[in-house]
């Protein structure tokens, strides 16, 4: 796989260090040169993602989306089946898990009008759209997961109808994102913290070899699907009882 890489910050240095001999070229904001490459990711700023788009369409080169900030309501018609993109605002397989979890938290939730969901995400100072495309995911998941929540909104006070979410923008921490529900018996949480760029870039790199093998607009959810579906296997019994 030749690979084109746009981006030159944290993420962009681990996934070119990850990607070695394969690594065609790299740059930040600015066009990319016209050596030809299999797939690209895009990890440098969402006010990119647009240009990195119509490039992509133009020379048919399967591309990978990691930054965030962005918005393309015609993502899907834009791309129809003529190329692959994933859209990934966030590279790790352990992220992908949490967001199935995450899933399985707000059904929870949404049998006990008691069990309050909620979300807290925190990432380093410079970093700049809050919150993150992370946090935005997950928030969309545990109101797909709990009806009665139809809304998120940050801070408080809230309507019962809303999903509290706290976004901390402090230090150097790469990211933290934190899901739970507070019921008056008990708290219940579920905490992904990255430790470094390194925890993303080998998701990045199977999106691309994922992005180079298919057609028409993917998820993370997609890509992981071999490896995450297998674990939720066997979970109960034929009688629906924990086997």
């Amino acid at each position: 796989m030749r690979l084109g890489l746009f981006g030159r910050g944290r993420l962009g240095q681990a996934i070119a260090a990850r990607a070695g001999a394969q690594l065609a070229w790299q740059v930040a904001r600015e066009a990319p040169p016209d050596t030809t490459v299999d797939v690209a990711i895009e990890a440098s700023s969402g006010h990119a993602v647009p240009a990195r788009v119509a490039w992509a369409l133009d020379t048919g080169t399967p591309l990978v989306l990691g930054s965030t900030g962005w918005t393309l309501p015609d993502l899907h018609e834009r791309i129809g089946q003529r190329i692959g993109v994933v859209v990934a605002p966030n590279f790790s397989l352990g992220v992908a898990l949490l967001r199935r979890l995450t899933l399985v938290l707000a059904r929870f939730c949404a049998l006990d009008p008691q069990r309050d969901p909620y979300l807290i995400e925190h990432h380093q100072q410079k970093k700049h759209d809050a919150p993150s495309g992370t946090a935005k995911l997950l928030a969309n998941t545990l109101l797909d997961g709990c009806p009665r929540k139809t809304a998120w909104a940050l801070g408080g006070p809230l309507q019962a109808h809303e999903l509290s979410v706290g976004v901390l923008r402090a230090g150097s921490t790469y990211s933290e994102h934190r899901v739970g529900y507070d019921a008056p018996a008990e708290v219940l949480e579920l905490v992904h913290t990255a430790r470094s760029a390194a925890a993303f870039a080998d998701g990045a790199l199977a999106a691309a070899h994922f992005a180079q093998r298919h057609r028409g607009v993917f998820t993370m959810d997609d890509v992981a699907a071999t490896v995450l579906d297998p674990l939720f296997a066997g979970l109960a019994g034929p009688s629906g009882a924990p086997s």
